[in-house]
């Protein structure tokens, strides 16, 4: 038998009789040896870090696996080389990563009263980066200006490639394409096109944060490559011409415009800028084709709404949606019907009131705020908003991107279930983090 008895019963009472302060010390030494700070340095770990966000930014475009094979392996990486006794403990004490968890809780607790527990689940799956995502960066050190750069540079040059792609699949057949918009489709994009657009209008403002803020990673020769970048983002996005996106490229616009008005005093400056960002969507209408045709069906569209005939017109059924959601809240207020019942409970209302739509076209609210408001009530609701206003209210609104990100998100829950789906959500979760990081106060 070994250790034999003698030595055995040494080691216990040379153990016992260690202070807390020795023990612990003694366990944190063990823990160290086995754990990724061991093998890597800070600086590495970091370049680790930009890693895997690359990974998301990649598979915002290319693929959902990649996103969550970045978001497990960030979470994986973070939990061994701080350990999760300490990833916890900065988790539990940071307040802007903590009340990001409500997100997950109210879809959580909708589960005690949803009779679908497999939809509840796949909504549970979907919420929960916005548990393991924040704890992964509790712990993180403030990451310098040069890795805020070169992140927002991977995010640019994957979004310039995808949609350098995406144009020019779009002028090899421009003529069908352009035609097209006035019956009601779309270019064709990665995923979602208007999570896709929200990103490339975002990739428009990290230029421009980097061009005012003079961020290089070599030299200031740079600056031509962020104007050439910007013009070119601002340029596809109208030709895209998805509104929710020209949507938010506008009022992160007119948020800068307001900016030079009110906190810069700038006023003759900031009242022509204003002016500009008022006249140029009408000009844009007028001289870009697939936008002028995405704005006539939309007003066919909306005619052809008010006249019942809603079945495959894409903004007739999106109202529908908002008002089937709409009444499937008024089912429950206070607390919603739950997250798993809102497919089966809006195919019902579908199926007994609208029997014209087809199966295909039956849709959940395209409204964040119905959404939360159907399955959550006004209990969800108000926490809901707590979770996305939180991180300005303590003190991060006065950074610009982090601001023109909530106003970009914010402006298309009118019409998306924007974080009900994988793209959106991690989208606003992986650049709020980083943000939060990069400007956090010591």
């Amino acid at each position: 038998m070994w250790p034999p008895s003698g030595l055995n019963y040494k080691r216990k009472e040379c153990i016992s009789h260690l202070t807390d302060e020795q023990s612990l010390k003694i366990k944190s030494s063990i823990i160290k040896k086995i754990s990724l700070s061991s093998i890597l340095s800070n600086q590495q770990f970091e370049w680790l870090v930009l890693l895997c966000c690359q990974f998301i930014f990649i598979g915002f475009v290319c693929s959902r696996a990649l996103v969550s094979v970045g978001m497990i392996t960030l979470l994986i990486a973070s939990l061994l080389y701080y350990g999760p006794v300490f990833s916890l403990k900065k988790y539990f004490q940071t307040k802007e990563l903590l009340v990001l968890s409500l997100y997950l809780i109210i879809v959580l607790l909708s589960g005690l009263y949803s009779e679908d527990k497999t939809g509840w689940l796949n909504w549970v799956r979907i919420k929960l980066p916005f548990f393991a995502l924040p704890l992964a960066f509790a712990p993180l050190n403030k990451l310098d200006d040069k890795k805020l750069v070169l992140l927002f540079y991977s995010f640019i040059l994957t979004f310039f490639v995808s949609t350098s792609l995406v144009l020019g699949n779009y002028f090899l057949h421009f003529e069908s394409m352009t035609k097209s918009f006035s019956q009601g489709t779309q270019i064709p994009m990665p995923f979602s096109h208007i999570r896709y657009t929200l990103m490339l209008a975002f990739t428009f403002f990290c230029a421009i944060y980097l061009l005012q803020q003079k961020s290089f990673l070599f030299n200031k020769n740079e600056k031509w490559i962020q104007i050439v970048y910007a013009l070119f983002a601002f340029a596809a996005l109208h030709i895209l011409s998805v509104r929710s996106g020209l949507l938010a490229l506008y009022i992160g616009l007119l948020y800068m415009a307001l900016q030079e008005v009110f906190k810069r005093r700038q006023v003759l400056l900031g009242s022509i800028a204003v002016l500009c960002i008022v006249i140029m969507p009408f000009i844009a209408i007028k001289v870009v084709p697939s936008l002028h045709n995405k704005i006539d069906y939309m007003h066919y569209d909306l005619d052809r709404y008010k006249e019942g005939d809603i079945n495959e017109h894409s903004d007739a059924m999106r109202l529908l949606s908002m008002k089937i959601g709409i009444q499937i809240w008024h089912e429950s207020p206070l607390i919603g019907i739950g997250a798993g019942d809102l497919e089966n409970e809006s195919n019902k209302i579908y199926a007994q009131r609208y029997p014209q739509i087809t199966e295909q076209n039956r849709r959940v609210p395209h409204n964040q705020f119905i959404w939360v408001l159907a399955t959550t009530g006004l209990l969800g609701f108000v926490l809901f908003l707590t979770a996305f206003f939180f991180p300005l209210l303590s003190g991060f609104y006065k950074y610009g991107p982090i601001l023109i990100l909530h106003l970009m998100i914010f402006s298309s829950f009118f019409t998306e279930d924007t974080f009900e789906e994988q793209m959106g959500s991690g989208f606003y979760l992986i650049f709020l983090l980083i943000l939060m990081n990069h400007f956090k106060r010591e």
